[in-house]
């Protein structure tokens, strides 16, 4: 077990009369059905510190391979900004085959001083997924504490999860996913050299790998937004592999950042994605490309001006 102080970022431990209210949960991407959970958490309900409990990656990529909404630094950042106090992190393996009652008594109750936990409607925990929320409200019960459980979140009659989430940024929908997730979906990466073909083209661009394990959006053309060293700048970014030139067998983002000047070779840049423009293809030479190029970066500074124009 792994106790985070979210306020300073160290790693603490609990006082022998602590009492937490602690939200339960997978917590990937931190999205508006997650941000209930968090909330509810954060009011403490009479104990001395707010909590969340969760896996230090979330069960859904040990279990099914899932991808990733979010790094862990991100994660820690985005409870801390619900008004957590702590996180309290378990690895998957660890737990994977404890009984549910088990669980709660000697890990929430015993080990992490859960007084008042707080779940969502679905969750599910222990071997086999045996235990649920009514489980957890009736063992925890017994042993003098009280469950919160928060029911589904819809967003436009459409329940908000991290599935529906990767589903949308498989289709390109960055409106949906920023909605859900109350911000655009972004990555934050070292810059990498490449083959400059963008820089003999004319639009010199920012080559990041996306990290492993997260979600990729659909391959195509996106408006994005690009903050470099605290600054953030508008641009547009090509994901996939590259089909006209080089083909690569990982996916890649390359970002041509508008007004712009100076060299971003091994910065660490954030990358959001905030439009899908057109999804990526092969052209038959680099002329074509040139062209679709010159086309795409038309088409994303007339979405920042209908974006400016909505504001």
């Amino acid at each position: 077990m792994k106790i985070i102080d979210l306020k300073t970022g160290d790693t603490t431990s609990l006082s022998p009369d602590a009492r937490v209210c602690c939200a339960l949960g997978n917590f990937d991407g931190v999205h508006l059905g997650h941000r209930a959970l968090l909330t509810a958490a954060a009011e403490k309900h009479g104990c001395t510190a707010s909590a969340v409990w969760t896996f230090s990656t979330p069960s859904s990529r040990a279990v099914s391979g899932a991808s990733l909404l979010t790094d862990p630094d991100e994660r820690l950042e985005r409870f801390r900004a619900c008004g957590i106090e702590l996180a309290i992190l378990f690895d998957f393996e660890e737990l994977k085959g404890m009984d549910a009652e088990h669980f709660v008594r000697d890990v929430l109750y015993r080990d992490c001083h859960v007084r008042h936990a707080v779940c969502g409607f679905n969750f599910r925990y222990g071997n086999r997924a045996a235990g649920n929320a009514a489980t957890l409200r009736d063992t925890l019960a017994a042993l003098g504490g009280k469950t919160t459980v928060i029911p589904p979140y819809e967003m436009d009659g459409t329940p908000v999860s991290s599935s529906v989430i990767r589903e949308a940024l498989a289709e390109g929908d960055m409106e949906t996913v920023t909605a859900m997730l109350t911000r655009p979906y972004a990555i934050s990466s070292e810059v990498l050299h490449g083959k400059q073909l963008g820089r003999t083209l004319g639009f010199p661009t920012a080559n990041q790998r996306f990290p492993i394990g997260r979600a990729v959006p659909r391959f195509g053309v996106y408006a994005v937004r690009v903050t470099v060293d605290g600054k953030a700048y508008h641009g547009v970014a090509n994901v996939g592999v590259r089909p006209t030139v080089e083909h690569t067998d990982a996916a890649n983002c390359e970002s041509f950042v508008f007004a712009f000047n100076g060299t971003l070779y091994g910065k660490r840049i954030q990358t959001e994605f905030l439009h899908f423009i057109r999804k990526e293809r092969r052209f038959s030479d680099v002329t074509e490309l040139k062209d679709a190029v010159c086309r795409d970066i038309l088409d994303a500074r007339a979405y920042f001006l209908r974006s400016e124009d909505r504001a």
